[in-house]
C-alpha cells in the first residue's frame, strides 16, 4: 500500500516472474490483517477469490519496515526488534493461510526501506 515501495515492488515482481501473472492485493499492515479478528475474514476472502478465479498456487506475503500500521520504526527498540516482529507476524499469518488453504504455498518477504528521502532504497529479504 505504501507509495515508497511501488517501483521496487514492480522490479521485485519482475525478478520473481510474477508481474502479469499475479493478483496484487494491498492492505495496510499486510500480515497483520490475517491475525486481526476484525479483518481476518476479509484478508482470507482475497486469497480465496484469487485461488478460485485464477487458480493461484502461491501467496507472496510482503511486509515492510517502517510500516505505519505497525507504528513505524519508532514503535520498536531498534531494527532487530522490528525485524523479529515482522517475521513473527508473517509466520503466524502464513499458518492462518495454510490452515484455511492447505494446498497453497506461502512465500514470505520483508521489504527493508533503507536510507532517507530520495536516497531511499528497498531491499527484499525472503523469510524462511
Amino acid at each position: 500500500m505504501d507509495f515508497r515501495l511501488q517501483k521496487a515492488l514492480k522490479t521485485h515482481m519482475e525478478e520473481q516472474q510474477l508481474l502479469g501473472d499475479a493478483d496484487v492485493v494491498s492492505m495496510a499492515g499486510a500480515a497483520k490483517n490475517f491475525l486481526d479478528a476484525n479483518v481476518q475474514a476479509t484478508a482470507l476472502r482475497q486469497v480465496e477469490i484469487s485461488k478460485t478465479l485464477h487458480g493461484m498456487k502461491e501467496v507472496h506475503l510482503i511486509n515492510h519496515t517502517d510500516c505505519g500500521a505497525y507504528g513505524g520504526k519508532a514503535a520498536f527498540d531498534g531494527d532487530e526488534a522490528e525485524h523479529r516482529k515482522h517475521v513473527e507476524d508473517m509466520t503466524s499469518a502464513a499458518q492462518v493461510i495454510h490452515d484455511a488453504f492447505p494446498e497453497l504455498t506461502v512465500v514470505k518477504w520483508l521489504a527493508h526501506l533503507e536510507g532517507e528521502g530520495h536516497e531511499q532504497t528497498v531491499r527484499f529479504e525472503q523469510i524462511a
